[in-house]
């Protein structure tokens, strides 16, 4: 699978099922035309249709819509000089993110989990801090997680690490470059090495994969889920989409508050260009913690006591 096909595919996967956009290419206006925004979305993919429609709702200016498959080249090239005239662009997803880069329109990202430098935006998943504290309310017993991350991850894992020690966890870290990567570095976590009785013992109490699309792909889903269930590992998944594929839980923002969040940054900066401030890449607020209750029940974990403000169960 190459990158590009990857990247999509993680979408579908992570953030989505594929399903047809409610809206057309153009928005009904021409190339000499252009709205004042313009959202160039990856195609195909059902949230980022959830999203670009929250937008909209709360955007105070027209919108002009245009999607974009990664693995076109041509079409790619038609929409760079679509929206040649435009005053700021709206990229959702990675692939649409990436096919804007070198223009010269002020670019707003959403959904990108690796946002060009410079670039202002809003993404779906929590920090590090809300994610392991949810994980730990779960599992109180959980002292080593293992993480895979590329290089898409390097600039979080100080973060990530922070946050570890200040609740007492340890992580188990990997550098990787793709999927394969990913599904042996998860295998040796897991695995470990057995004892003088022969059991093996894993070397981690839980797995956490982020929205990386570099290595979200089924194959590794597949694999974490396997580990799930046959070593009893809880996997802590970059989406609730993840969480209804069976990981048991995910710490993240709806598709709702990350549209609304998004049209707050860009009707700021259509007020004032110049002097914008916009210093969050998330929405405001809590994010929800959503969990896969068959998953919960396999691993034995009891959610009665757990459950509170922005929990979500998925039966």
């Amino acid at each position: 699978m190459t990158i590009a096909a990857g990247m999509l595919f993680f979408f579908a996967l992570s953030l989505g099922m594929v399903s047809p956009d409610a809206q057309n290419d153009s928005g009904g206006a021409s190339p000499r035309n252009v709205a004042p925004v313009v959202v160039i979305k990856t195609a195909n993919v059902k949230v980022f249709q959830e999203v670009a429609e929250s937008f909209r709702d709360r955007c105070r200016v027209p919108v002009q819509f245009l999607n974009v498959h990664h693995e076109a080249a041509d079409e790619i090239a038609r929409v760079r000089d679509r929206v040649a005239g435009a005053r700021l662009l709206v990229a959702l997803g990675q692939p649409a993110a990436e096919s804007l880069q070198g223009t010269r329109a002020h670019i707003v990202y959403s959904m990108v989990p690796a946002p060009p430098v410079g670039t202002v935006g809003t993404n779906s998943t929590a920090g590090p801090r809300e994610a392991l504290a949810a994980l730990h309310l779960l599992r109180p017993d959980i002292r080593t997680v293992g993480v895979v991350y590329t290089r898409h991850g390097l600039l979080k894992m100080p973060a990530v690490r922070s946050a570890a020690r200040a609740m007492g966890i340890e992580l188990q870290e990997q550098l990787v470059e793709s999927s394969p990567d990913a599904i042996r570095a998860v295998h040796s976590m897991s695995i470990g090495r057995s004892d003088a009785s022969g059991v093996r013992h894993p070397k981690v109490d839980a797995l956490w994969v982020g929205p990386d699309p570099l290595v979200v792909d089924m194959p590794l889903l597949q694999y974490l889920l396997t580990l799930q269930l046959g070593f009893r590992i809880p996997v802590l998944a970059a989406t609730r989409q993840m969480v209804a594929h069976g990981a048991l839980l995910s710490v993240d923002w709806s598709p709702e508050a990350v549209g609304q969040s998004l049209a707050m940054q860009v009707n700021q900066i259509l007020d004032d260009p110049n002097h914008y401030e916009v210093n969050r890449d998330h929405p405001t607020g809590s994010p929800d913690v959503t969990i896969n209750r068959q998953a919960a029940r396999r691993l034995g974990i009891r959610m009665d006591s757990a459950l509170g403000p922005g929990w979500r169960v998925l039966e």
